[in-house]
């Protein structure tokens, strides 16, 4: 019950912070005919919707970034501002999903990512930890937490997850070691955390690639 109360704040506090944003929403692709249709098929629907929403905004972020490299602020702006519509609308779909549907993790991840893209760091950690909370193993959750958590300067958080990763999926850790470069660069003061988290990446980098280098010889022995 806990987890699912958690889950309706998140919709209730997004519906009012970006009401502008959503007016007219999407409902998702909802099939006619008169045959009734079970919760898990609309939620599916739903999901379905959000994911082509979030398509779109990775497209116009595609576009702000090729505008911003041509140095074009205006249509920087414009495609940015496409981009949070479409994750609105994505977090609306994603929201209504679990609404008729609670144990929809997928969408309760997915909602997490549109609420990290719009800026809501801690919502979207609330909703990978619904998500996780159905599905403990579900590693995307746990690489998205992981960026989450490093987006608000939770290290050791980010550090946990990357090791989880490292351990079960070394492509989603080296997708959280790619945040963490980037988190690296972005920041304009040499703090001691940020030094540390530094020395603990390319520490991190010399082992991924030592394991790698015993995986290929242990393979080609056979």
């Amino acid at each position: 019950m806990g987890r699912l109360f958690l889950i309706f704040s998140i919709l209730t506090f997004s519906a009012a912070a970006y009401a502008a944003g959503s007016a007219g929403g999407t409902g998702g692709d909802m099939p006619t005919g008169g045959v009734a249709q079970t919760p898990e098929q609309i939620a599916a629907s739903l999901y379905k919707s959000g994911l082509k929403h979030k398509k779109r905004a990775w497209k116009n972020e595609e576009r702000a970034a090729t505008a911003l490299a041509a140095e074009n602020e205006k249509k920087y702006q414009k495609y940015l501002k496409r981009a949070q519509k479409e994750y609105v609308k994505a977090m609306n779909d994603h929201g209504s999903a679990l609404k008729v549907f609670p144990q929809h993790y997928e969408a309760a991840n997915e909602l997490g990512y549109a609420l990290r893209k719009t800026g809501d760091y801690r919502k979207a950690i609330g909703a990978y930890n619904y998500a996780l909370g159905i599905k403990p193993d579900f590693l995307q959750a746990i690489e998205y937490r992981g960026e989450a958590f490093l987006a608000i300067g939770l290290i050791d958080e980010a550090k946990q997850s990357y090791m989880i990763l490292f351990r079960a999926d070394p492509e989603l850790a080296q997708q959280l070691m790619t945040a963490m470069d980037t988190w690296l660069t972005e920041q304009s003061q040499q703090t001691e955390s940020v030094a540390e988290l530094a020395a603990w990446v390319e520490e991190r980098k010399n082992l991924a690639n030592i394991s790698q280098d015993l995986s290929q010889n242990t393979a080609r022995q056979w």
